[in-house]
């Protein structure tokens, strides 16, 4: 478990925005600055916090648990099936291959009915 003592000196060291003029065309996302260069996309997970279209703060090292966690999935399926990833230079730092997009969105929801312990 991280302590508080181990979290407070990156409290002032939020990554709300990147400004990497040498990387490429950037654009800004909700949570992930991605720069653009020929056959590839470089993917930065910054630390803000983002609900329903609005940026509301930064939470420190969020960035980085996004980018390693989608790494770890990455990982886990690249037996199964190709990736675009070709590396990771940096804990918020994925670097992708330029893919196609095919724009599909699936949303699952699930809710309870009836009563539980908490309702009153």
């Amino acid at each position: 478990m991280t302590t508080p003592t181990q979290l407070k000196p990156f409290l002032q060291t939020a990554l709300e925005k990147t400004d990497f003029s040498g990387l490429g065309k950037r654009y800004q996302g909700k949570v992930r600055d991605v720069y653009g260069q020929p056959g590839k996309r470089i993917l930065i997970a910054t630390d803000r916090q983002s609900a329903f279209d609005i940026n509301w703060c930064t939470i420190p090292l969020k960035g980085q648990v996004l980018s390693q966690l989608s790494g770890w999935w990455f990982q886990q399926i690249e037996d199964i099936m190709p990736t675009h990833v070709l590396d990771y230079p940096d804990p918020n730092v994925t670097v992708g291959k330029e893919l196609k997009i095919i724009m599909v969105e699936i949303v699952v929801r699930a809710y309870l009915t009836g009563s539980t312990k908490t309702s009153a």
